[in-house]
């Protein structure tokens, strides 16, 4: 039943305010987690802003073909999606491009310029890719095509010979946040255009009709919640309640989430994933058209389409992680401390999800590949564990691979077919050396011991001072002992669990989501210690409190 062997409390003993407690665990003050508009920084300061900014117009003001080439997440979606709403406001002539996940891979190549080309282009930007862009670069730049890089990812040792890059994350820019995912980076490229395109009495109303886009892609991408992230996330999922485009109205409709709060839970598991799923198994140009779309009947259409998807996307990710981990077992891969698979069959579009999987359930870093193409090439993603940096060790293997990038926690690989063992075997090699056993050991942090008496929605309500929640200010895990199960029983077709337990102040609901299979493991009376998130839930106009369970453990003795 107890998922992690060790529980870490990250304060212990008594406390006074539990806001103060939370903020020293994640070592940050009021001050990080402003929302003045003092946190947003002039987007001059990024290295090639000027020269960015200098080039768009220009294509702008002379009528050039403007081609934006995005990506096929949601981050490059909405990347895309805001460029393209920017430059259709200002009256730009602009076109979009969107890689296929099985006919392009990732990001720009050769061929993507040809496409541009057939497209008029004189001008291509890119968002969400293009920092690794070496060769396709080197290709505009021969067809006298200028490229605006407008990307995120860590470059390698050298950059493509561009004629702007924007990147907060290059070695040479001395931008003060550095955790923008690309449509952050992409919202600050247009906030510089707008000072010099949009009257100044129309320019704030604007920008802050973007941020919906901004909150989707920052979210969905786990972007750090910290910083300008923070207020562009809070005033985006703002938009997204009170006034949101047709297309994601429809998103909400389709998802359950119309009438209701929006969080970064209900992006990242809602909102964010059928975004997703169009570049997942068809083609990201479903998310984008419903994105953009001015038609409330238009855009219903498309969310229904991106529903559909997405349920063929949980399957496929059910069926895949299922194989994945019986191949784990029938090889003994988790002897090592990193898991390194390759199936034949695995949909293309699923492997970093069941990747992810695989990390919850071993706790160690996880890279799965497929040979979906059929065209000898295996095709794959990675997550992490344990502090281990994936795209870092994927770096160190670069000389077997024909492409690569990411980021720390999680990145993208194609490995030759014949190169696969030696992959294999220098990853294993790698994470032995680097990562120790303690690291590995499954570990779950707790923020504090709460008080019976503050697990209550006026508690709820204090935790909404930290609110948006994501990477590196995760939401608050509380530890609660001794706990009475009061009724126990499954729900969601059985798949998850619900309990009614009495904590000591008060009888409480617990949902535990994927474990309904322990409702035959608990009885009413068992004596339990929970590990949980706290929120509200509203049910038939009631608002309770609701524990979010993460772990459970029977009670010592």
């Amino acid at each position: 039943m107890q998922r992690y062997p060790v529980w870490r409390l990250r304060h212990e003993g008594t406390y006074g305010s539990l806001v103060e407690v939370l903020l020293a665990n994640r070592a940050l003050t009021e001050a990080d987690l402003s929302d003045s508009p003092e946190v947003l920084n002039d987007p001059f300061l990024m290295q090639d802003m000027d020269r960015a900014v200098e080039r768009i117009l220009a294509a702008i003001r002379t009528g050039e073909r403007i081609v934006v080439f995005g990506d096929y997440d949601a981050d490059g979606v909405t990347s895309t999606a805001l460029l393209m709403d920017f430059l259709d406001r200002v009256g730009a002539d602009a076109s979009f491009l969107l890689p296929h996940r099985y006919r392009d891979g990732y990001g720009m190549k050769p061929s993507g310029v040809v496409r541009a080309l057939e497209r008029g282009a004189g001008l291509i930007v890119t968002a969400d890719n293009g920092i690794s862009a070496f060769e396709a670069v080197d290709a505009a730049n021969g067809a006298n095509i200028d490229v605006v890089v407008i990307d995120h990812h860590h470059p390698q040792d050298r950059l493509p010979e561009a004629h702007a890059l924007v990147n907060p994350n290059r070695t040479d820019c001395d931008y003060p946040f550095k955790g923008l995912a690309a449509v952050g980076v992409a919202f600050k490229v247009v906030q510089a255009l707008s000072g010099v395109l949009i009257p100044e009495e129309e320019r704030r109303r604007y920008l802050n009709s973007l941020l919906d886009l901004v909150a989707l892609g920052t979210v969905s991408d786990v972007a750090p919640m910290l910083s300008e992230n923070r207020l562009l996330t809070r005033r985006g999922m703002q938009v997204i309640e009170q006034a949101p485009r047709p297309g994601v109205l429809a998103l909400k409709e389709i998802a359950g989430s119309a009438g209701r709060t929006i969080d970064t839970t209900a992006i990242g598991f809602f909102l964010g994933p059928r975004i997703n799923s169009a570049g997942r198994l068809a083609s990201a140009d479903l998310a984008l058209n419903l994105l953009r779309s001015k038609d409330a009947t238009e855009a219903e259409g498309f969310a229904k389409e991106l529903n559909a998807l997405n349920g063929e996307r949980r399957e496929l990710q059910s069926v895949g992680t299922a194989e994945a981990e019986r191949q784990v077992e029938a090889e003994g891969l988790d002897r090592h401390k990193i898991l390194v698979l390759q199936g034949d069959s695995w949909h293309l579009g699923v492997v970093g999800l069941i990747a992810g999987r695989l990390v919850e359930k071993y706790w160690r870093p996880a890279l799965v590949c497929t040979d979906y193409r059929k065209n000898g090439i295996y095709t794959g993603s990675a997550r992490t564990a344990g502090g281990y940096n994936i795209v870092e060790a994927i770096f160190r293997v670069a000389d077997l691979l024909t492409e690569y990038g990411g980021h720390a926690d999680a990145a993208g690989f194609s490995v030759p077919a014949e190169n696969y063992p030696d992959f294999q075997a220098r990853l294993v090699a790698d994470a032995a050396e680097r990562l120790s056993d303690d690291d590995l050991l499954p570990q779950l942090d707790l923020d504090v011991m709460l008080k019976p008496s503050e697990i209550s929605l006026e508690t709820v309500d204090q935790l909404s001072r930290l609110a948006p929640f994501g990477a590196q200010n995760e939401s608050p895990r509380f530890m609660a002992r001794d706990c009475q199960i009061v009724d126990v029983r499954a729900v969601g077709q059985g798949a998850h669990l619900k309990m009614s337990v009495d904590t000591g102040a008060r009888v409480c609901d617990a949902i535990w989501w994927r474990q309904g299979d322990l409702v035959y493991e608990l009885s009413s009376g068992d004596c339990v210690d929970l590990a949980f998130e706290l929120g509200a839930n509203t049910w038939q106009g009631k608002t309770t409190v609701q524990m979010m369970v993460e772990d459970m453990r029977r009670c010592e003795k």
